[in-house]
């Protein structure tokens, strides 16, 4: 084996393994949401990082992965699910009962009406309100990078404290 050959296949075992890729969770109970938001999802990266969706298609589910994966960064909700103000109930659940105040939740709705946008966003601690009919592509790589962004700052300021705290 040629010395060059060596030295690639040696690089490749010493190369840091790639970053994960930046979670998102759909919460949504029209499979045709998901299977778009998938599509999208697969052509996006930012900071290096690709994008990994998680499925949920009710407010149980979503607390049951909430649950299991309190780092998740984003969430993409929708608000009219089980019944028109399931994503709302949602909100007030993570922020009340599971007290995740990082996460970063993104309220995507087919029905504007049901929850109008500035009632919704004085009222419920959402970070970007989006309709549906109007979220492009690119709309939603600049919302979910938006978020990504207060999200890791939010996570930095934790650690520092953390780290601060440790050291007293």
């Amino acid at each position: 084996m040629a010395s060059s050959t060596r030295l690639r296949l040696r690089e490749r075992k010493d190369a840091a393994p790639p970053p994960p890729p930046w979670l998102v969770l759909v919460v949504d109970d029209d499979e045709q949401v998901h299977s778009m938001t998938q599509v999208l999802l697969r052509d996006f990266s930012f900071e290096g990082r690709g994008f990994e969706m998680i499925s949920a298609h009710s407010v149980g589910e979503a607390m049951d992965v909430l649950h299991r994966r309190p780092d998740i960064p984003v969430a993409l909700l929708d608000v009219v699910m089980e019944s028109p103000d399931s994503g709302l109930r949602l909100v007030r659940l993570v922020r009340d009962e599971l007290d995740n105040h990082d996460i970063r939740i993104i309220l995507r709705t087919g029905q504007p009406g049901e929850a109008p946008e500035r009632e919704v966003v004085v009222a419920y601690d959402v970070n970007d309100y989006k309709a549906k009919s109007e979220l492009t592509a690119q709309k939603l790589f600049t919302a979910l990078v938006g978020a990504l962004r207060a999200w890791r700052d939010i996570d930095t300021i934790n650690r520092l404290n953390r780290q601060l705290l440790d050291s007293n």
